[in-house]
């Protein structure tokens, strides 16, 4: 089982893959902004990282993507040019036919942490404790992992800590393809 973990981000999307459940690849891409930025350049900005995105996915055969859902209530400067990436690599994994699975940031924290509210220092720590010997760069990188980690339990991966009841519990949340 290949499973694509996907945290979006205009300054830093962290991408993780599994492959039975152990990391094969981690890594976080972004392209910086700035404020007064014209449509242009921001259209120019969302496209570049997805279409970065989306070429390092397409170097995988994956059997699902779990990509986290939309902070829905976080409203800023960059939520809609954010929101515009969101929908351009959810878009670009349906397109190429890969199972897509949603997951609130909230439903994330809580699996690996066990708090829906930590924060991503708390889920940074916790990623890193799973697998000690890997090294997992910063917290786009870890939710990225969260997020894999999860799809991959829910297909029977190997998990690399003994599960809890609410990793299960967690499952019935999501809206599995």
């Amino acid at each position: 089982m290949i499973v694509a973990g996907i945290d979006p981000s205009l300054t830093s999307t962290g991408v993780a893959i599994l492959e039975h459940g152990n990391p094969a690849y981690l890594h976080a891409v972004g392209h910086g902004g700035r404020d007064g930025a014209s449509y242009d350049h921001r259209s120019r900005r969302i496209v570049s990282q997805c279409r970065t995105i989306t070429g390092i996915l397409a170097t995988w055969t994956l059997d699902l993507a779990v990509i986290e859902g939309p902070a829905y209530a976080h409203a800023n400067a960059y939520t809609h040019d954010g929101a515009g990436l969101w929908w351009g690599l959810y878009s670009a994994l349906r397109a190429r036919k890969i199972p897509t699975a949603v997951i609130a940031p909230k439903t994330r924290a809580r699996w690996a942490t066990g708090n829906g509210n930590a924060d991503k220092k708390a889920v940074l720590a916790a990623v890193r404790t799973w697998w000690p010997n890997t090294t997992i760069r910063n917290h786009d990188i870890a939710d990225a992992l969260a997020l894999a980690t999860i799809g991959a339990h829910h297909h029977g991966d190997p998990m690399p800590f003994p599960t809890k009841p609410r990793h299960t519990l967690a499952l019935e949340a999501i809206a599995w393809p």
